[in-house]
């Protein structure tokens, strides 16, 4: 693996992949969209930048041609349709999750590059509401319109493969956190208002949760791009273990000497949740030799002390 493309590098998932990339000494080529501001991006050097999105047929030419990766990440997608009512976020969420990633393959299977590899971020969530532990030979069964795009980007890519000229993987990654995550996410957002003394409110939370460290997930990425074996696969990416919410909020806010200010049971739980998401990872182990390796109070200890150095070296959430 000599050069790679990383698209949704600007993203929380995606800058963690480009910084492991850079230190094993791989040539990284990023793809930004023309209006991206990419702050997580500033202080590496030694990065390819191409600018264009994934709706720009010419764009991808360029950067593709350009940069001739020998593997693709694709990071890029968006979540928004997670819980947003409407239909504008319904097309959103398939304009870029699928048509995007049409897109993506075309121009990768016209481009003329030594690609052998294409790795591409689906998401636990496709299970929806179906058993759990999820295993990737069960049905799934979305209850958003993000997670049904991603259901069809993964029946996309296994369809095409047959006739692609290179692998596609599809790894179902469980929910992330880590350090430089938005506050749009829950551990985040809480550690910021823990920070502040803020009151923080939350549903009762009895959902459970399967919570994955952003290093254990960029391990699992690399190791995709490279295993023999995986080429064609999806593969869920997942601790195999999940608390409820509560139990995650109420360890966040001891380690934190702040639970008081947590106010459990002040929100709804939304409608369209799914009770207990949590993954197999046997596969992922099998095929990958992959298994997680931070454990969720060690990582949540790193992340909140990433949260308290940028307050105190006075940076913006």
């Amino acid at each position: 693996m000599n050069r790679v493309l990383v698209t949704g590098a600007s993203g929380f998932i995606g800058s963690h992949v480009t910084r492991h990339l850079l230190a094993e000494g791989r040539e990284v080529h990023v793809l930004l969209r023309p209006d991206s501001t990419p702050p997580r991006l500033e202080d590496l050097g030694g990065v390819r930048r191409w600018t264009g999105d994934l709706h720009d047929r010419a764009a991808l030419e360029v950067c593709l041609k350009g940069a001739r990766p020998d593997r693709i990440i694709h990071c890029a997608g968006v979540s928004r349709a997670r819980h947003m009512s409407g239909w504008a976020p319904i097309r959103e969420a398939f304009r870029v999750n699928v048509d995007g990633l049409i897109n993506l393959v075309e121009a990768a299977c016209a481009s003329g590059a030594p690609i052998r590899r294409l790795v591409r971020l689906g998401g636990l969530e496709e299970y929806g509401s179906g058993p759990s532990p999820f295993v990737e030979t069960q049905r799934e069964m979305p209850r958003s319109a993000y997670s049904a795009s991603q259901v069809a980007g993964t029946h996309l890519l296994e369809a095409l493969q047959p006739t692609l000229p290179f692998e596609a993987v599809t790894l179902r990654p469980t929910l992330i956190y880590g350090s430089g995550q938005s506050t749009d996410f829950m551990i985040p957002a809480l550690i910021e208002a823990l920070l502040a003394e803020r009151p923080f409110p939350l549903s009762e939370g009895r959902q459970r949760r399967d919570m994955l460290h952003i290093d254990d997930l960029v391990t699992a990425i690399l190791a995709a791009s490279t295993a023999d074996n995986a080429g064609g696969e999806v593969i869920n990416i997942a601790s195999g273990k999940a608390p409820m919410v509560r139990t995650i909020a109420l360890t966040i806010g001891r380690m934190m000497g702040r639970p008081h200010l947590l106010r459990l049971g002040e929100l709804p739980d939304r409608p369209n949740d799914i009770v207990d998401l949590r993954g197999d990872a046997s596969k992922a182990e099998r095929l990958l030799a992959w298994r997680p390796t931070i454990s969720l109070v060690r990582g949540l200890a790193q992340t909140i002390e990433w949260h308290r150095s940028r307050i105190s070296a006075g940076c913006a959430a």
